[in-house]
């Protein structure tokens, strides 16, 4: 299991993870540089005990390089590896050779007009130094993806239109003589990466080689600031070991009470044996060999069978191991581990300890009762003192383990220490209540019922019926319960991390051109969404996202989605080039600064011209007081329609103004503009030292504004088109005593309001919040604070359409997160293998249990059908002596089976909290330890039908036997 973690994890890994990578970063200073060191020094760093599990290094440089000349010049990486054209495809040309010349990709020569022959001069990194001359000599394709330790080189170049253009190009491939002969360049490196080698990815090779990697990192920090060390083997050897510790938990949780179990199982067997031996050890203990001579008798006749069962034993344990490396994932080599020895040795000596107390016990007794059949259960309830010990320590543990003592694994051992206290209280219980309930039952004239728990009472091996019976269905309880907890948490964890079956992400702020691509990739706009992410705010289009995203805790409720819906109003649009606003200050306006002269103040139109994207159209400074102006401005780029989003003032910093402003008469290219100008057509702007005050004038198309402001400019009056604050829905009750404010999609905090509580928000952390893209949008920038992605289901057509749709329009998609890919990465863990023994513990206790059921029916079959013989002399017909054989012992079954369930269930309810059930604890409320009823159900209806059935098989069978020559056998 540890190996094939080791193979998944590296599996999973990406070549950069993978690989031990030695770097030195160029430094530039004000009047000096210090360049990045030679990559052949860099491998001279690795130690001894890091570089012989490693492959040969790569040695390379890189830099970041951007053109001087042209309208958008790309910029992208400039890249030299050691031999790097044998890892790829020269698909026109030839391999640079000499400093300045490149490799460029077929898209830079599409997007960038980078034929062969065309020079490019780039930027150095230090200023006033000679530009770069660069030459492509030819066009290349990469291949053999692992050689280049996760350098990106194709797959960027792009050119992104709009309002704020920018371009990238491919990795460019070079000489090292390009980095030698030129200037520093912008965020040169040096590297030496060296790969880990196949052979030494054992379990304890890839531990060690984390730690030895940390410490080397460690070590160079210490050496110099310009070197570092980028790996990912340090935390997937903390990902090896704390998944380790989990097998460690919850392997012997579920394996440890079967291995008991089953030893019970096997002293119960060999009490049947040392039973049909009862006459030699009384003929021995009548010779005067004692009982010590009586048990060396018996074990001369077990041990042998025993050891030599441990032969086939161990073949069957080998066979598994070579079942489950077929099974695991990875290339996990069938082996003997170390400790298998040691197991055997521990098996074998269980095996002679079992069989030496049930050979002493069965010697030491009275030699009257060896002679007889043996001693008769009492039928009240008195426990001996072995049994009392027992279940003495049974409910220390259990108490310890209800109480929150029991901590750790210890915790996980409850359950087993349940099962096995509520096995033996109802074994010492069943005794007296089938007695007494059995005559009861006689003397109401119920026979078959009477006889049959008179019998359940009288009977030595019910007790053990019942104990075992109890534990094995309580186990089988848990088991099973486990198992369908850990997928449905592995379900959620992988669901709550996608977010969605396919997320893309989108290289870009432009929301209508994204939009617009969806469009047309998928007409219907119900299987592709797009969504904004502002640090912990989750801005969607409510009616798409809830269709398509995973909500795995519950999904907010049609009333909550309409919750968190935007004002229900109508944007002001202009059109037009040319804006006009008449403007009439109070009598009493003033704007004064701190020493009491007056301020000019300037007045604007905040617009959106798409969404996302805000213009100011500056009109100019306000009239002096009692007077009126009217203030112009233009922008080109209202000519299609832009919505107004605020109304803007501006001035010096520390201004006071107070006072009144009427604003009237809106027209832009000389057309009136249809604008609310009553006070809830816009939002009052209260903050800590801004007022801006919307009244209703009582003049038809006059906006009266109030102003008291001595704050930070600008400040904006908005439109109630505009929320004033974002409804949002929340996974945590809000606790900031300010207010409650998100991030917006311009990364600024926005005032919010919680309309409602969803225990997860798909992809995002613990504190986050959910809100309506319209709503978070509406008159605000998109900055790079925001991301944008594109959540869609997972059809490999519709993911195509909509790359190529994004492509189509400038929009490159930087990465591609799947559901499916999440969730198997959830599936290859040791928490999910440790509880898929589950699967297998089940039926290997209920096995253990049937065995029970058949070696009591064999121990005592004689007995049974000679008392049932002995009923048919009495005038008791066949039929009823078959019932009385067929109900002799489902009573104790079924007592077994309703206790093992409950205790099952409370062992569950009280031990799932600390099961692992992800190979790390989350950062948010993933799990879900309920009971799955459906599978406890099912585990119950098996038990109810087989263990019973079982027993009533075996009853009838002996019914079969009990004819009436039985009655003459001697008991």
């Amino acid at each position: 299991m540890q190996q094939a973690l080791v193979d998944t994890l590296l599996a999973q890994a990406t070549p950069a993870e993978r690989t031990v990578t030695v770097l030195s970063e160029s430094k530039v200073f004000a009047g000096s540089a210090l360049e990045a060191r030679d990559p052949r020094a860099l491998e001279a760093l690795f130690p001894d005990a890091v570089d012989v599990r490693l492959a040969p290094a790569v040695l390379g440089r890189t830099a970041t390089v951007t053109p001087a000349r042209g309208d958008v010049p790309p910029a992208g990486l400039l890249v030299w590896r050691e031999d790097a054209c044998e890892h790829v495809r020269v698909l026109s040309g030839r391999c640079p050779a000499g400093a300045g010349e490149i490799l460029v990709s077929e898209a830079d020569v599409e997007n960038f007009g980078l034929d062969i022959g065309s020079t490019r001069t780039v930027n150095p990194g230090i200023e006033g130094e000679p530009g770069v001359r660069l030459e492509v000599v030819g066009t290349y394709a990469p291949r053999d993806e692992e050689w280049w330790q996760g350098t990106r080189l194709v797959g960027i170049s792009n050119v992104f239109p709009g309002l704020e253009p920018s371009a990238n190009h491919d990795a460019w491939l070079t000489t090292e003589e390009t980095f030698a002969d030129a200037p520093i360049l912008t965020r040169e490196t040096s590297q030496a990466g060296a790969p880990l080698l196949a052979a030494t990815a054992g379990v304890e090779e890839v531990i060690a080689l984390g730690d030895e990697q940390r410490t080397m990192a460690r070590d160079l920090r210490t050496m110099a600031e310009d070197l570092q060390v980028d790996s990912g083997l340090d935390e997937l050897a903390d990902d090896v070991r704390s998944q380790v510790r989990q097998a460690h938990r919850t392997v012997p949780l579920l394996v440890a009470p079967m291995a008991v179990l089953a030893i019970y199982v096997l002293w119960l067997v060999l009490s049947a044996a040392t039973a049909q031996r009862r006459g030699e050890v009384a003929v021995a203990r009548l010779r005067g060999r004692g009982p010590a001579g009586a048990a060396a008798l018996l074990l001369l006749e077990l041990l042998p069978a025993l050891v030599v069962g441990v032969v086939p034993g161990a073949a069957v344990a080998l066979a598994g191991g070579a079942v489950a490396a077929a099974v695991l994932p990875g290339d996990t080599p069938f082996e003997v581990a170390p400790g298998f020895a040691t197991t055997v040795l521990i098996a074998v000596l269980a095996l002679v300890l079992t069989a030496l107390a049930a050979a002493v016990r069965t010697a030491r007794e009275p030699v009257h009762e060896v002679i007889r059949s043996g001693p008769v259960p009492s039928r009240r309830w008195a426990l001996g003192a072995p049994d009392a010990f027992v279940v003495a320590c049974a409910a220390t543990g259990v108490l310890a383990f209800v109480s929150g003592s029991l901590q750790g694994p210890l915790a996980l051992a409850g359950p087993a220490l349940l099962a096995l206290l509520a096995g033996l209280l109802l074994a010492h219980v069943t005794v007296p209540v089938a007695s007494a309930t059995g005559r009861r039952l006689l003397r109401r004239g119920r026979l078959v019922s009477g006889v049959s728990l008179l019998e359940t009472g009288r009977r030595r091996e019910t007790r053990a019926v019942v104990a075992v019976i109890t534990v094995a269905s309580a186990l089988a309880v848990f088991s099973i319960d486990a198992l369908v907890i850990g997928e449905r948490n592995r379900v959620n964890a992988s669901e709550h991390d996608a977010g969605a079956p396919v997320v893309l992400g989108v290289a870009g702020r432009d929301l209508d051109t994204v939009r617009a691509a969806l469009g047309v990739a998928d007409p219907t706009g119900r299987r592709a969404t797009p969504v904004l992410l502002a640090r912990d705010t989750l801005a969607v289009e409510p009616a798409e996202f809830s269709r398509i995203a995973f909500f795995p805790r519950g999904a907010p409720t049609p009333a909550q989605w309409r919750a968190i819906a935007p004002p229900d109003r109508e944007p002001v649009v202009l059109r037009g080039a040319r804006f006009s606003l008449d403007v009439t200050s109070g009598d009493e306006l003033t704007a004064a600064d701190v020493f009491g002269s007056d301020v000019e103040v300037n007045l604007a139109l905040v617009v959106t011209p798409s969404t996302g994207a805000r213009r100011t159209i500056a009109l100019g400074p306000l009239p002096p007081p009692g007077a009126s102006r009217t203030l112009v401005g233009t922008s080109a780029e209202c000519a299609g329609g832009c919505r107004l989003a605020a109304v803007q003032l501006t001035t010096a910093q520390g201004v006071v103004i107070g006072g009144d402003l009427e604003l009237t008469d809106l027209r832009a290219d000389g057309k009136p503009v249809e604008w609310g100008t009553s006070a809830e057509d816009w939002n009052p702007t209260e903050e800590e030292s801004t007022l801006i005050l919307p009244l209703d004038s009582g003049t038809s198309g006059v906006l009266h504004l109030q102003l008291a402001v001595s704050g930070l400019y600008p400040v904006e009056l908005r439109p109630s088109w505009v929320p004033r604050t974002v409804p949002a829905l929340l996974p945590t009750k809000p606790e900031d005593p300010l207010g409650l404010v998100v991030t917006g999609v311009d990364g600024t905090d926005r005032p919010a309001e919680a309309v409602g509580r969803v225990v997860l928000l798909p992809a995002m952390p613990r504190r986050a919040a959910l809100v309506d893209l319209d709503a978070v949008t509406r008159g605000q920038d998109i900055t790079f604070d925001t991301r944008t992605e594109v959540w869609l289901v997972d059809d490999p057509e519709l993911v195509e359409a909509v790359v190529a749709a994004l492509g189509e329009r400038g929009l490159a998609v930087t990465d591609v997160r799947r559901y499916a890919t999440i969730r198997q990465s959830y599936e290859d863990t040791v928490a999910s293998w440790s509880l898929a023994l589950g699967a297998a513990v089940a039926p290997a206790v209920m096995l253990l249990a049937l065995l029970v059921l058949l070696v009591l029916a064999i121990i005592g079959w004689r007995s049974r059908a000679r008392n049932l013989a002995i009923l048919r002399l009495n005038g008791a017909g066949p039929r009823t002596t078959r019932r009385l054989a067929v109900w002799a012992q489902p009573p104790a079954v079924l007592v077994g089976i309703v206790g093992g369930v409950a205790a099952g269930l409370a062992g569950a309810l009280l031990a799932m909290p600390d099961v692992s059930f992800l190979p790390s604890p989350p950062d948010t409320p993933v799990i879900d330890v309920a009971t799955s009823w459906p599978a406890v159900i099912w585990v119950a209806a098996v038990c109810l039908v087989v263990l019973p059935s079982v027993a009533a098989l075996a009853g009838l069978a002996v019914a079969r036997r009990a004819d009436l020559e039985r009655a003459r056998e001697s008991s």
